[in-house]
């Protein structure tokens, strides 16, 4: 097709191409994100490589390279992308209830009820605070740190009206995230280990239990 027109304007097909090639580019992005998601998720930061994710979207190490030039793009990439997914379930909670306690418990109740998305981000959040020791002293940007922030406004805005006294609100939110993050993740093997009436019942205390650490706090 022509590139140009007369006068130097470009041509109608010319645009379309333009238009379908950035459409590609951003489908293959899109694609590399998600299964760097899933894979990052299930083995971590090294135990991935960039061939693994090339590879499990048939392009090739330079096609990846060409979207997110190093492997620690693409993790910041992945993890940016986990910490607004937080951050949008921390202010869809804010719009439903005013109540502090309210707050919280409905964050780590829709931790604990997870779908396959959310806990994928819930696996990244602990891997990136419990696997990160050596890359921290290089990271320039904390991309959980506003979910963190926000987590902990909602502990020191209840605090305001009488709630969680006596908490530091980092430690008692560190504390919450920890506990729910370490049974959401070793669900599977729980499926496992127990039967699914027993499953049940694990399920409701565990959900007691957050609910009195919470609203007894």
């Amino acid at each position: 097709f022509t590139k140009y027109l007369p006068g130097g304007k470009l041509s109608i097909c010319y645009l379309h191409f333009l238009l379908w090639n950035d459409e590609v580019k951003l489908k293959t992005k899109d694609k590399l994100l998600s299964t760097a998601t899933v894979l990052f998720s299930k083995n971590g930061f090294y135990g991935t490589s960039i061939n693994d994710v090339a590879a499990e979207v048939s392009v090739s190490k330079q096609g990846l390279l060409h979207h997110f030039p190093s492997k620690e793009k693409l993790y910041a990439a992945v993890i940016a992308q986990a910490a607004h997914h937080l951050v949008d379930l921390v202010e869809e909670i804010r719009t439903e209830s005013d109540n502090a306690q309210n707050q919280l418990f409905a964050l780590f109740k829709r931790m604990v009820c997870a779908d396959e998305e959310r806990l994928r981000v819930i696996i990244l959040l602990m891997r990136e605070l419990l696997d990160n020791r050596e890359r921290a002293e290089q990271a320039q940007k904390w991309f959980l740190r506003p979910f963190l922030d926000d987590v902990v406004a909602i502990v020191t805005n209840g605090q305001q009206h009488g709630y969680f006294k006596g908490q530091s609100p980092l430690a008692f939110v560190y504390h919450l995230l920890g506990a729910t993050q370490y049974y959401v993740v070793s669900r599977p093997t729980l499926d496992k280990l127990y039967t699914r009436e027993e499953r049940k019942l694990h399920e409701q205390h565990q959900m007691e239990m957050l609910k009195g650490i919470i609203f007894d706090a």
